[in-house]
């Protein structure tokens, strides 16, 4: 009901008009005590050393606090640049940790399996085993022991878990 009520009083046209009206306001009048922050290091830094020589000639409370915001700025600046990258750097040897990690598994998987078809050949040299066969053997399937010896750290990743069967109850229908 409330809802109702609501959606019966303003009509989504007022409310975008009121929103157009105050986003015009902001533009039109800016608050005068924001603080505008120069974008451009160089900049950014031309301005401290400008503050800086002004404090040398006339030091006022005034040019000093104006002093240490701006590098106080330029530090949070900068050591926010620092951990970017630094997290980039992370994300991008994580990705490379991967890729290696995939290749080996990769290798350690074909090994196994060539292993397995050559196996296979020598029982029986004529018979050809179909893809479908392959994906579905337990001899070809990476263990954690495999992968573990191959140097991988993360295997997890590789390891496919075989769903768990139910348990008998004793007493019950199934046990002989």
């Amino acid at each position: 009901m409330i809802k109702q009520r609501l959606e019966n009083e303003f009509t989504s046209e007022e409310m975008e008009s009121w929103a157009q009206e105050v986003r015009k306001a902001i533009q039109e009048s800016p608050d005068e005590n924001e603080e505008v922050f120069p974008n451009d290091a160089v900049e950014l830094r031309d301005y401290i050393l400008t503050l800086e020589e002004n404090m040398k000639d006339k030091p006022t409370d005034h040019l000093r606090e104006e002093l240490r915001t701006y590098k106080a700025y330029q530090t949070g600046w900068y050591k926010g640049v620092c951990f970017t990258y630094e997290y980039f750097i992370d994300v991008k040897e994580k990705e490379r940790v991967r890729e290696r990690e995939d290749k080996i598994a990769n290798e350690v998987y074909d090994k196994k399996l060539f292993a397995y078809l050559d196996k296979q050949h020598k029982k029986n040299p004529k018979r050809k085993i179909p893809k479908d066969e392959l994906l579905n053997l337990k001899e070809t399937k990476l263990t954690r022991r495999d992968l573990e010896k191959a140097g991988i750290q993360n295997t997890g990743r590789y390891l496919v878990e075989e769903p768990k069967r139910k348990k008998r109850k004793k007493g019950g229908k199934d046990e002989k």
